[in-house]
């Protein structure tokens, strides 16, 4: 998928979590929520130095992806968890905004990516690579599109379920 499918997929996992989990967040925390669900919808593709977070920290992503490989350690179960307890050392309330955030956004883009032929090393180190029994081919505007419209229908439909 690419950083759109993925922002708008981050957006509406953000959506979903906070509507499911009956959260309640002050202006200020939504924001930080929100900006940490965006960062996590695009920060498993690290590995990947053409990619939106690559392209900004080009040789800490060339390192990841000659050391690991594209969609192996940043698309797995193990680094959601390094994730989710690096964030939740952030002090105060903040810490389980970011913590939810993050993870919620990362997870969002490991579930989109395993709707692709590719799929990923979700249980990364073993190398066997999971995706769903129906897939899209990245960058495919039928694929994607359907995939982006119906996200974004959730977001606008439980979006409005918050204002």
């Amino acid at each position: 998928m690419n950083a759109g499918t993925h922002t708008i997929g981050a957006l509406a996992a953000g959506t979903a979590v906070y509507w499911v989990g009956s959260l309640s967040f002050s202006t200020a925390e939504a924001v930080a929520y929100t900006a940490a669900v965006l960062i996590g919808g695009l920060l498993p593709d690290i590995c990947q130095p053409f990619s939106w977070f690559g392209r900004r920290i080009r040789p800490v992503s060339t390192m990841i992806q000659k050391l690991f490989g594209h969609r192996t350690i940043t698309h797995s179960i193990l680094f959601m968890a390094v994730l989710y307890l690096c964030a939740g050392l952030i002090p105060y309330a903040w810490g389980t905004v970011v913590q939810y955030g993050i993870t919620t956004g990362a997870v969002s883009h490991l579930l989109l990516d395993m709707m692709t032929p590719q799929g990923i090393h979700l249980l990364y180190p073993v190398k066997q690579k999971i995706s769903f029994p129906l897939t899209t081919k990245t960058g495919s505007k039928a694929g994607e599109g359907a995939v982006s419209f119906l996200m974004l229908c959730w977001i606008v439909y439980f979006g409005v379920h918050f204002i």
